[in-house]
């Protein structure tokens, strides 16, 4: 059975998401998964980092039955290259980079490269 996914609609409700599926996925690890926005020219994220991890991620994440991953689009590069970004500046947790995988009740984090990496992202999951 696959972990458990949520579709991010907005970043300011962050906290309240992955809060509630603290509370309601007892055992479970909650992971927020950051990422470049889909560009709608390309089809793509504009980040090739999240091009590249994205679909690891996904596959990754397919196989674990005591998580929940919540995914958690960051914008286009404009917005998300923008220093007022909220995610820079959130008081529990600071994302400085896409991608961004996020063990929320640690707020430990595997960033950019790391996550495509399968040992390091099994490694982050596994002691997460």
């Amino acid at each position: 059975m696959p972990a458990t996914i949520i579709n991010l609609t907005s970043i300011d409700q962050l906290h309240h998401v992955a809060d509630k599926a603290v509370a309601e996925n007892h055992g479970k690890n909650v992971f927020v998964y950051f990422y470049a926005s889909i560009d709608p020219a390309t089809g793509k994220s504009w980040c090739p980092d999240c091009v590249t991890a994205g679909p690891i991620v996904a596959e990754h994440f397919s196989r674990l039955d005591n998580a929940v991953l919540i995914d958690a689009p960051v914008g286009d590069r404009p917005t998300w290259k923008s220093p007022e970004h909220p995610l820079r500046h959130d008081k529990v947790i600071k994302i400085t980079a896409v991608p961004t995988l996020v063990h929320w009740a640690t707020k430990s984090q595997l960033v950019e490269n790391d996550c495509e990496d399968l040992a390091k992202l099994d490694q982050f999951v596994q002691r997460s």
